[in-house]
């Protein structure tokens, strides 16, 4: 089996009953790491633990269902965990997890930063920080706008597979710019790129003289759920200030996405 690499957040200031718990979490997470049920030798490499100290832990986990053990004696995530993992999924809100990260993009592009989730055909924006200055973009949130020519809604199409796409193009795409991409071969293409790039753009496509740069919010699935952008009037962004903007915001949705339960490598779209 491959090595674990355990998840950290640093180094921990735990003392006497914290340690243990600290231990026990760290042999918890060295199996959810792996994706499956390990063995108490896997798991002692794992997680670093001394053979006698993890096997006293493993004990307690299995007593408490944090773990239980398969059939053939490997320890595997237990129902207690699960009951945890509904109630914590149950409390997310991506626009809370994403409000102080729009804050401080629309500080410091001194633009407009949206969230947005899909409706169907849509985009749907939820939320939003605006640009400092008096001239900005018209969205407002509440307000949906077509998935084919909006930064949002090609940074969410761009991940929802080819038989989506496909039907989606079937029902037409409606220009609402010269801009606006039109021809289902050339939106699919442009999905291409957006996925290899890691955000999307729209370039004048969906409101006459605004800019959209915008990238894919992830849920713990991997499935693409929302997305964040920054627009601006075209004359404010240029096409030469994307290779700048562009990895800010996809760095920021990669940070929403993280805090929302998704792991990089864990079932990408």
């Amino acid at each position: 089996m491959d090595s674990v690499s355990i998840p950290t957040d640093g180094p921990t200031k735990a003392s006497g009953a914290g340690k243990a718990l600290v231990k026990g979490l760290a042999l918890i997470d060295a199996v959810c790491a792996a994706g499956a049920p390990l063995r108490a030798p896997e798991l002692v490499e794992a997680s670093g633990l001394p053979r006698v100290t993890a096997l006293r832990l493993l004990d307690v986990l299995i007593e408490e269902r944090a773990l239980q053990l398969t059939a053939d004696g490997a320890y595997a995530l237990g129902p207690r965990l699960a009951a945890w993992g509904q109630r914590y999924l149950e409390g997310l809100d991506v626009r809370a997890a994403a409000e102080d990260l729009m804050a401080g993009l629309a500080q410091a592009t001194r633009e407009t930063c949206c969230l947005g989730i899909r409706e169907e055909r849509s985009v749907l924006y939820v939320a939003k920080a605006d640009s400092p200055q008096a001239v900005r973009p018209a969205a407002q949130i509440g307000t949906r706008n077509p998935l084919h020519c909006t930064g949002l809604g090609k940074a969410m199409l761009a991940h929802l597979g080819e038989d989506v796409l496909g039907e989606y193009c079937a029902h037409g795409l409606p220009g609402k710019t010269p801009n606006t991409i039109t021809d289902a071969n050339r939106l699919a293409e442009e999905m291409r790129i957006t996925r290899e790039r890691g955000y999307a753009i729209d370039d004048v496509e969906n409101e006459d003289g605004v800019r959209c740069v915008a990238a894919p919010i992830r849920d713990h699935t991997g499935a693409v759920v929302a997305g964040v952008s920054v627009s601006a009037p075209a004359y404010r962004f240029a096409l030469e200030d994307l290779p700048e903007l562009g990895p800010r915001v996809q760095a920021a949705a990669a940070e929403v996405s993280s805090r929302i339960g998704y792991r990089q490598g864990g079932g990408d779209g």
